[in-house]
């Protein structure tokens, strides 16, 4: 791919922005072919919470995860908040304003990834991010209401 040329010698930070431009716009060609063959992606959540939860490995398995992400959202925003790189490591932090393509809501979202390159591709990508906040705003679940009064925590404890 013409890509995977382009990109061969620049820096691994400088080829995380170029990937990060490729998902914003929905260009999963292009960011695939920053992926090894045999790569893993996970995004880290509980699949009750979000059907797209879960490992898939190689370059199908992605494909297949961001096309099902891209059908379901349509990126408004995109801002990469910091990318660190260190050896064959790095993480992206970012936030990004989705419209949910069902039911025409905007959610904001911040995410965490973890990143692992193999040579000049990237190896594994883990996803972290607010799974029931997301599952609440795109209905997927609901907030409970309370009926009993609601306890404070013991002094010196934090509630969560």
């Amino acid at each position: 791919m013409a890509l995977h040329l382009v990109t061969d010698d620049i820096a691994l930070e400088q080829k995380l922005k170029v990937g990060y431009s490729a998902w914003a716009r929905g260009d999963t060609v292009a960011l695939a072919s920053l992926f090894s063959e045999d790569c893993e992606f996970t995004l880290v959540g509980n699949t009750v919470l979000n059907p797209h939860a879960g490992l898939r490995v190689g370059l199908l398995g992605l494909m297949e995860a961001l096309d099902q992400f891209h059908r379901m959202f349509e990126i408004r925003e995109f801002l990469i908040e910091k990318i660190v790189v260190r050896d064959d490591d790095a993480f992206v932090h970012w936030h990004s304003s989705l419209l949910f393509r069902p039911s025409g809501r905007v959610i904001e979202s911040e995410r965490c990834d973890l990143i692992r390159f193999r040579g000049r591709l990237i190896q594994s990508v883990k996803c972290f991010y607010d799974s029931a906040s997301m599952a609440i705003a795109t209905g997927r679940a609901q907030v409970a209401t309370v009926e009993a009064p609601v306890v404070a925590a013991p002094a010196g404890l934090k509630a969560s």
